[in-house]
């Protein structure tokens, strides 16, 4: 059975949340096992016995028929479903705290894991930003990136039309289902994105957007992209959200400077005083600095040699594991060690650059 189900019964359980289904995910091997040995679990009772009579009634329970429901969508064209554990789950975004369990897909999935910039501002934007997104987003796209943003109105909607009048390649992550238009006056550039990006959301089919959504969307569009651009935001607004979760990620921030009476711009010059790149043409953003943060996530990086004297205990734990996650028990079951033996030489390895913690457990890159 294909795993993406259970998956989307975790996402769909009421009143599981994602960040308790973070906690189970380094105990929990196999997302089946959830609901197989859902008494053992440190969950509430309620929980617990929403999770047991899941597995017990199967297509009989409403949580189950839904997620059948959301594997069926697949079926239809540019329709994706996107887990944790896919290969198409893009690995940047697997760094975040909390990153989704499931991404809802419209359009084309491959362009999850290809170098995105992020582009975001203000809904009411002036006409002089509404141009300068416009051009950011022609520009980034002509040079090989996806541009991704919000698929609001303003400047998110002008980066995404100035990509697609690029190379084309644009992400909208929504606050929304991804079978939702909002806004509603971005009813046609959504139908451009599906067609040349891809609509992307971590909320199931239907939902509709509520106030909530927006400042966890925004944390998806950081943790996508390699750089975050503020093109236009007052000093309380989802862009700075945005540009406070890509610091928070590691990631680049710029910010276009603006007219000094204009409220909506005086996010960006806060950003600036802070430590924000100043961005003052396309040239700012493609500099040295951007096509280093980019050499990081390249696949063609070369690993480390293999030191010859590298101890046999972190010899051994190279030897077990693989690009899948292993997490912490299964490597101490099979080496019949405690597991706190074990963090000091993993930790070395991955200061070494031979692996990655991730969610669920140890790689090897």
């Amino acid at each position: 059975m294909d795993e993406r189900l259970h998956w989307l019964c975790w996402v769909l359980t009421p009143g599981f949340g994602l960040k308790r289904c973070h906690q189970l995910l380094d105990v929990v091997d196999d997302p089946r096992d959830l609901f197989r040995h859902a008494r053992r679990w440190p969950l509430p009772p309620a929980i617990k016995q929403t999770l047991c009579d899941i597995h017990n009634l199967g297509e009989q329970h409403p949580v189950y028929r839904r997620a059948l429901e959301q594997m069926r969508w697949q079926q239809q064209e540019n329709c994706h479903l996107v887990s944790l554990q896919c290969d198409a789950y893009p690995l940047l975004l697997t760094h975040i705290p909390d990153p989704p369990l499931m991404l809802w897909v419209r359009g084309n999935p491959d362009l999850l894991a290809q170098s995105q910039v992020g582009v975001v501002g203000s809904r009411n934007a002036s006409l002089s930003a509404r141009k300068h997104a416009l051009t950011l987003g022609r520009g980034i796209s002509e040079a090989g990136f996806v541009v991704t943003s919000g698929g609001a109105a303003g400047i998110d909607a002008c980066a995404h039309e100035g990509a697609l009048e690029g190379s084309g390649k644009t992400l909208a992550v929504l606050g929304c289902g991804v079978d939702v238009v909002y806004p509603k006056q971005n009813a046609g550039l959504f139908s451009q994105v599906i067609s040349h990006g891809a609509l992307v959301s971590e909320y199931p089919l239907g939902t509709q957007p509520k106030p909530g959504h927006f400042p966890r969307r925004n944390r998806i569009i950081s943790g996508l992209s390699d750089a975050i651009v503020v093109v236009e935001a007052a000093e309380r607004s989802g862009s700075l959200i945005t540009a406070d979760h890509a610091l928070e990620q590691g990631r680049e921030v710029f910010a276009l400077p603006g007219d000094i009476s204009n409220p909506n711009t005086a996010g960006c010059h806060r950003l600036i005083q802070d430590g924000a790149q100043l961005l003052t043409s396309i040239d700012d953003l493609l500099g040295d600095g951007m096509l280093e943060s980019l050499r990081i996530r390249s696949p063609e990086a070369p690993c480390p040699p293999l030191d010859p004297n590298l101890p046999e205990l972190q010899t051994t734990l190279l030897g077990l594991l693989s690009s899948e996650p292993q997490p912490l028990d299964v490597l101490s079951d099979h080496l019949e060690c405690p597991s706190q033996t074990l963090l000091e030489p993993l930790l070395e390895l991955e200061l070494a650059g031979w692996i990655q913690q991730q969610p669920g457990g140890y790689c090897r890159l």
